[in-house]
């Protein structure tokens, strides 16, 4: 019997080491995660202390500084005396990220880099810490692919991003030559699109297999090109949007600003004009000293910021902020350099990334209001950034409203036409995309809320770690209009003709094949040992 057993044991060894030996062979694309802004904190190297975010003693200091000036303004609606009074305390919280007119930082301020893989580092291996956004996504990623093939690309975000493309490409060297791989897949997050683009733009996409934006602004923001040609505008409706939006998880918050629009609508255009009013004449007084005072010196001075820009704003911009900010020839030669051969040719980067052979997607999410501080914010966003532009141009309805069914050009786009890329909820036209079956859609996922236990992590993962090409119709569990439930972490299909199953979290075949076969083997050695 004994004899029996140990040949079997000796089969299923053997045929273990062999799909060992051939998984060895046929090992995953190692993964870089390009993050974005605020992933970890900007440090000043001198004193060690968290330059951005504002530490806690920083912010209280602000708000005492501040209160006096801005209790005064709102109780007699004399917004000048905020403008005077409160704008030092309130430019404290960026002091220490001050710039000077050629974009270097004033203070030897500067960001937490990871130059080893995520298995060197324990921040990536902790639960609350990594529970969404991108440390969530890299841990997710090396959990499934080996901590040894997953890397954290972090930097400071003020500086240009075709400066930040010069440490990606020694990273992305460093990492072939650690795994011994031809190539390495790239998830970029937020403005970790800027990054990626000016990488294509610098060194070209050769040694790229991936590339996933995943919520980037990849092609700018509104509310950035807006905020810097002056465009300032606030509106009560756009407030209200926001402040529902962001604030429905809390019951108190839900019932407290619902009473607040039943209140609005009941009186209807009286409560609206005062408010109108009242709003407008903030912006009047404080326009100008929150640009002199609080934004020339920080982020008007941040060479990274402008490549945040839609850049149809970009000539705009700069004639509206160089008097302010007084830009030296170097600091304009460097945005235009990226405004010109990155910002305005990103889908023609794009479009060459995918012609040579590179898997390129996109990943983004709508169903919040834009930023009540400019026209945008009747914009579809996932809090930050457009759902237009972080999905390749889109066609989406404006927020809380539906397409208008003559606007609908699915046939005119997608290679097949008939293909259906119209959200069941009629607020999405995918088909116009740049990629219209390589782009999916979120509804009601915060910016870059990825979740490592959620659905939307686990098609950010799915995508960045297919070593085949995929699109919105190879996996049912992941169609390409998805929606968020953001308390159970599953999503619902919004996709025509496509029911997720009820579990979606659930294993490939392959992968329980592979569970399968290792709780065998394992109970196959301990019988054995037992036996002998």
């Amino acid at each position: 019997m004994k004899r029996i057993i140990s040949l079997i044991l000796c089969a299923l060894l053997a045929f273990s080491c062999m799909t060992l030996a051939f998984a060895k062979d046929e090992e995953s694309t190692p993964v870089i995660l390009v993050s974005g802004m605020g992933a970890f904190p900007l440090y000043d190297m001198d004193t060690s202390e968290t330059a951005f975010p504002p530490s806690a003693e920083t912010i209280v200091k602000s708000v005492l500084g501040v209160a006096p000036s801005l209790s005064a303004s709102a109780l007699l609606n004399k917004w000048d005396i905020l403008g005077k009074y409160g704008m030092e305390p309130i430019h404290g919280l960026f002091e220490k990220l001050k710039c000077d007119e050629n974009g270097d930082s004033v203070y030897n301020v500067s960001a937490t880099v990871f130059t080893e893989n995520v298995g060197n580092y324990e921040v990536f291996k902790d639960d609350e810490a990594t529970k969404s956004t991108e440390k969530g996504v890299i841990r997710a990623i090396a959990e499934k692919i080996g901590w040894d093939r997953a890397y954290f690309f972090y930097f400071d975000f003020r500086r240009s991003a075709l400066d930040i493309a010069d440490d990606l490409k020694a990273m992305i060297d460093k990492v072939l030559e650690e795994t011994g791989s031809e190539k390495v897949s790239l998830v970029a997050m937020s403005f970790g699109g800027t990054v990626a683009t000016s990488y294509f733009y610098k060194y070209g996409t050769e040694k790229l297999h991936n590339v996933v934006f995943a919520s980037t602004a990849v092609f700018g923001t509104d509310i950035v090109g807006k905020l810097f040609t002056g465009n300032i505008e606030i509106e009560i409706d756009a407030v209200l949007n926001c402040i529902e939006e962001h604030l429905i998880k809390s019951d108190f918050a839900y019932e407290f600003f619902g009473l607040g629009k039943d209140v609005i609508k009941k009186y209807g255009k009286s409560a609206k004009k005062a408010l109108d009013a009242y709003l407008r004449a903030m912006i009047e007084k404080l326009k100008e000293p929150v640009y002199s005072k609080v934004f020339m010196d920080t982020f008007v001075r941040f060479p990274g910021i402008w490549g945040l820009m839609n850049c149809e704003y970009y000539e705009k911009a700069k004639k509206q902020m160089i008097p302010y900010a007084s830009l030296s020839d170097s600091f304009i030669a460097k945005t235009d350099e990226y405004a010109y051969n990155v910002g305005m040719k990103a889908q023609e980067l794009i479009e060459k990334a995918e012609s040579s052979g590179v898997n390129v997607y996109f990943t983004g999410a709508y169903g919040y209001a834009g930023i009540p501080l400019t026209e945008s914010a009747c914009n579809h966003t996932d809090s930050l950034i457009d759902t237009y532009l972080m999905t390749g141009y889109a066609e989406v309805a404006d927020y809380g409203k539906t397409l208008d069914s003559s606007s609908i050009t699915r046939e005119s786009v997608c290679s097949n036409k008939s293909h259906n890329h119209i959200s069941t909820d009629k607020v999405i036209d995918a088909s116009v995309c740049i990629l219209p079956e390589k782009t999916w859609f979120i509804k009601n996922m915060s910016h870059v809320e990825y979740g490592r236990e959620q659905d939307s992590g686990r098609l950010l993962v799915w995508i960045a770690t297919s070593e085949e090409a995929v699109d919105v119709r190879t996996n049912p569990l992941y169609p390409q209009f998805l929606s968020l439930d953001r308390s159970s972490g599953k999503c619902t299909s919004l996709t025509e003709g496509v029911e997720i199953p009820s579990d979606a979290s659930q294993k490939s075949f392959l992968e329980k094949l592979d569970d399968w076969f290792g709780r065998m083997l394992a109970f196959i050695r301990a019988f054995f040992f037992k036996a002998v």
